[in-house]
């Protein structure tokens, strides 16, 4: 099985272009991962959204994984949501 790729897309709109980097790093801070099997990639986007997608097209095929995973992404953007208030 290969690895999965989780992409968290870190919304800067707002944010002073010299603080993005420090906002970034405590976004990381607070949201990676413990533990992980696979690569994780950070994407800044002009947005006031902060989201998480996971990418694994050739695990997920099967009807009930695809329900399974789509759960799972929602509880890590409920808890990206979460911790994002506390940084503001």
């Amino acid at each position: 099985m290969e690895n999965k790729i989780l992409v968290i897309y870190v919304g800067v709109s707002g944010i002073r272009l010299e603080d993005i980097d420090t906002y970034i790093n405590k976004v990381i801070n607070k949201i990676m991962p413990q533990t992980f099997e696979g690569e994780i990639i950070i994407i800044p986007i002009q947005s006031s959204d902060t989201k998480i997608e996971c990418i694994n097209p050739k695990y997920i095929t099967d009807a009930e994984l695809i329900v399974e995973h789509t759960e799972m992404m929602k509880k890590l953007q409920e808890a990206l949501q979460n911790q994002l208030e506390q940084l503001k």
